[in-house]
């Protein structure tokens, strides 16, 4: 049997992250060359640095189990940088496919950037 590599190259298309505040219908967002730890810390600076979230008692972070933001040094990262920021991963088994993304909680971040990348 022949063992086939795969190898993801974005061919220069930028990464779209997001930011979707429940509240108000408001998306926050910021193209990147690439994604990764770097590229969500400033999406999530640009948010937590700005009112209300910068005086908020809590916000809350809800991401999948990406590599830029999985796990417990993820969560203490974001802590230690924006102690009012609370992550909150989804379960693990509906990371892959955006499953967990349900009707009315995507839709705004996709118009939007869709709109921005146009």
């Amino acid at each position: 049997m022949m063992r086939v590599n795969h190898d993801y190259d974005r061919g220069g298309a930028l990464a779209y992250l997001a930011a979707y505040d429940v509240h108000t219908a408001r998306v926050m967002g910021r193209t990147s060359p690439t994604t990764g730890i770097a590229p969500f810390m400033e999406l999530v600076t640009q948010v937590m640095t700005q009112e209300p979230y910068a005086s908020a008692k809590r916000v809350f972070w809800i991401v999948d189990n990406g590599f830029s933001h999985r796990g417990q040094a993820a969560i203490d990262r974001l802590a230690k940088q924006f102690p009012n920021a609370v992550m909150v991963h989804t379960p693990v088994h509906t990371s892959s496919g955006s499953s967990w993304c349900s009707p009315g909680w995507c839709e705004p971040v996709d118009i939007t950037g869709a709109r921005q990348l146009a």
